[in-house]
C-alpha cells in the first residue's frame, strides 16, 4: 500500500503511519523515548526552566544542534542572551554512545515470537517499517560544533533590539515583532503545508527564556499589570501558526516568575510541556539517595496528536543529571532502604527470642 505522504523523504524526520505523524528528534535520544519517538512536526513544546535556567538552556542547545546536523533551518530568538553566543556553544556530534545503547536496548526480532500463527512470523509489519529509520544523534558537551557546519546552516537570529512600536493586541511590541518575523520566515521559505518547494525541509524554532523580566511591557501599557497575558497569547498564536507548517517549536520559560493560573494557561496553549525541578538550593540537594542526580524531570503534558490515546508514561518518575560530556534524562531507580530492612531483621530476631527461643523464663504460658 502506498503511503499518503512523501514526508518520510525529508532529512532528519521519521514518519509514523499508525498516527500519521512526522517526527523529529529533540537532540536527546533518551528524551525521544519518553516522548514516544520524538517531537511531532507542527507542535509547540514548552520547557519550564529550573530556578537558574542552566539545564533548560542545555536542552535547547541539543534541539538546535540536532537541527544543524539534520540540515534543518533554525529560527533562534532570545533577549536574555545573544543568539549568536548560543550558536557558538553548540555541542559537537559524536557517532556512538555506549551507555545509551545499553540502557535503552530492545529485544532482537528473534526474541519476540508471534503466538498467533507461525507462518506469519517472518512477515514484515508496518511497525517494523516505521522503526527502521533512527532519529537523533549523540553529542559531547565538552567539544564545540564546527563553525563550517554552522555557517552552512540556514539560521535566523532575533534579539529584539530593533523592535518597532505598533498597534497590536500585545502590550509588549516584542511579542508582536517576534511572531511577525516567524510568520515571514515560514512564508518566504515556503514552509507552509500548502507550499510545494523543490526540496522540503523542517524549520526548528528555538525561543530561549521567553517571558523573562526583559519581556515586561512598559509602564504606560494598559496591560502592564498582567504581563502573563502576552506570553499566553503568544504561545497560542504560535501554535496556530506552526500547526499549518513544516515547523516545530521549543520554548523555555522561567515558570517560577509566574503564578500558577498563568502557567496553566501557557501549558494549555502548548502541545508538550516539560518541567525541570532542580535540587540546587533545596533540602533535596543533601539527600544521599538523590546525590547522583541534579533534579526531577516531569512530563506535565503530552497531547495526543492525530490520536485518541496519549503516550504519556503515567506515574513514572524521571530525573536528570548534567555530566561533563552530556545531559542525561532517565528513570528514577531508588536503592533498597537498608536501614528499614536492618530494623525489621532486629524486630524478627527479638520476637523469636521472646516467644519460642531458649530463654523461656521471660515468657511462660
Amino acid at each position: 500500500m502506498e503511503r499518503k505522504t512523501g514526508a518520510v523523504q525529508i532529512q532528519g524526520t521519521k514518519y509514523v503511519s499508525q498516527s500519521s505523524q512526522m517526527l523529529v528528534s529533540s537532540g536527546m535520544p533518551a528524551l525521544d523515548e519518553i516522548l514516544g519517538g520524538g517531537l511531532p512536526v507542527g507542535t509547540v513544546a514548552l520547557i519550564e526552566e529550573d530556578l537558574y535556567g542552566a539545564y533548560a538552556k542545555v536542552m535547547l542547545k541539543y534541539f538546535v544542534a540536532e537541527g544543524v546536523v539534520s540540515n534543518h533551518s533554525i529560527f533562534l530568538a532570545s533577549q536574555d542572551e545573544s543568539p549568536h553566543e548560543v550558536i557558538r556553544e553548540l555541542p559537537a556530534v559524536i557517532q556512538f554512545d555506549q551507555e545509551h545503547t545499553e540502557t535503552f536496548c530492545k529485544p532482537k526480532p528473534s526474541e519476540t515470537k508471534m503466538k498467533i500463527a507461525f507462518r506469519y512470523e517472518n512477515l514484515p509489519t508496518q511497525e517494523d517499517e516505521d522503526k527502521h529509520i533512527e532519529l537523533g544523534h549523540f553529542y559531547d558537551l565538552t567539544k564545540r560544533m564546527s563553525l563550517t557546519d554552522i555557517e552552512n546552516t540556514d539560521i535566523h537570529y532575533w534579539n529584539g533590539y530593533r523592535v518597532e512600536n505598533c498597534v497590536s493586541a500585545f502590550s509588549n511590541p516584542a511579542y508582536h515583532d517576534l511572531l511577525r518575523q516567524i510568520k515571514t520566515k515560514i512564508k518566504e521559505d515556503k514552509y507552509f503545508l500548502k507550499d510545494n518547494p523543490p526540496k522540503k525541509s523542517i524549520l526548528r524554532i528555538a525561543l530561549h527564556s521567553l517571558g523573562s523580566p526583559l519581556w515586561l511591557p512598559s509602564k504606560n501599557s494598559l496591560h502592564s499589570l498582567d504581563y502573563s497575558r502576552d506570553l499566553d497569547m503568544f504561545i497560542f498564536c504560535l501554535r496556530a501558526l506552526v500547526r499549518s507548517a513544516l515547523a516545530v517549536a521549543v520554548i523555555t520559560i522561567p515558570s517560577h516568575l509566574y503564578r500558577e493560573h498563568a502557567l496553566e494557561r501557557c501549558i494549555h496553549s502548548s502541545d508538550i510541556s516539560m518541567r525541570l525541578q532542580s535540587f540546587a538550593g533545596t533540602e533535596l540537594e543533601t539527600n544521599k539517595v538523590l546525590s547522583e542526580y541534579h533534579g526531577f524531570f516531569q512530563l506535565t503534558k503530552l497531547a495526543p496528536i492525530n490520536s485518541f490515546a496519549s503516550k504519556h508514561p503515567g506515574s513514572l518518575e524521571y530525573v536528570f543529571k548534567l555530566r561533563r560530556k552530556k545531559f542525561v534524562v532517565e528513570k528514577l531507580h531508588l536503592p533498597p532502604d537498608l536501614e528499614d530492612s536492618a530494623s525489621d531483621s532486629k524486630k524478627e530476631k527479638f520476637a523469636t527470642a521472646g516467644c519460642h527461643g531458649t530463654n523461656r523464663q521471660l515468657l511462660d504460658f
